[in-house]
């Protein structure tokens, strides 16, 4: 991560939160298929919900024929119900990666007087945000994002809404440079979720 971060310095403009931003914009244009896919397969989760009640409400009392039904169910509608969670499956990595490298000695010693992001605001990405600003987009990035995406069933309203403010609660004592990553791969996230579900499956049902 370190030597990726590297790379990115010396061609974003030598700054160590730009870095961080290009580095960030590139994992989620790479895993853009995997979102897609991702996505398509919540919704379609979505569409056979009324088929899965009917099934759940006429074999409820034989779990093993309900077992084959849905399996069934999913194997001629094309749907795996595990595949909305690879592309968050994958970032974990990523965060965890980033999260290491910007708390270590060697990222300390590599940045030096070059932490500065924001002048007078963040002046140094290895250490928290001092005004506590970027915890607070995390939580309203993450709101966004989570808005975006198609609801699945047994989704709880009240912990969608809980989500943003327990994280934005966590995430405040982070690095600031780890809190950029997160806001910009929400935005990301935000961005592709909303583009994925108005010009790719939304016209595709329309069809």
């Amino acid at each position: 991560m370190l030597e990726v971060l590297r790379f990115f310095y010396s061609i974003g403009g030598h700054n160590w939160g730009l870095a961080i931003i290009w580095l960030t914009v590139t994992v989620n244009l790479a895993l853009y298929p995997l979102t897609l896919s991702s996505l398509q397969q919540m919704a379609a989760m979505q569409r056979i919900q009324p088929k899965l009640q009917e099934i759940q409400k006429k074999h409820k009392d034989d779990p093993k024929k309900l077992q084959k039904e849905m399996m069934d169910l999913y194997k001629v509608e094309g749907v795996n119900p595990l595949g909305g969670c690879l592309p968050v499956l994958l970032k974990i990595p990523f965060f965890l990666a980033l999260f290491w490298a910007l708390q270590s000695h060697a990222f300390t010693a590599i940045v030096g007087q070059g932490a500065v992001f924001i002048p007078g605001w963040i002046n140094d990405i290895t250490k928290q945000d001092p005004f506590f600003v970027l915890p607070v987009l995390i939580g309203v990035s993450t709101w966004l994002s989570q808005k975006s995406m198609p609801s699945t069933p047994g989704q709880s309203q009240a912990i969608l809404m809980f989500m943003p403010i327990f994280i934005t609660f966590i995430s405040y004592n982070f690095a600031a440079g780890v809190q950029l990553y997160w806001i910009i791969s929400n935005l990301m996230g935000w961005a592709q979720q909303t583009y994925i579900m108005s010009q790719r499956i939304t016209k595709k049902n329309q069809l």
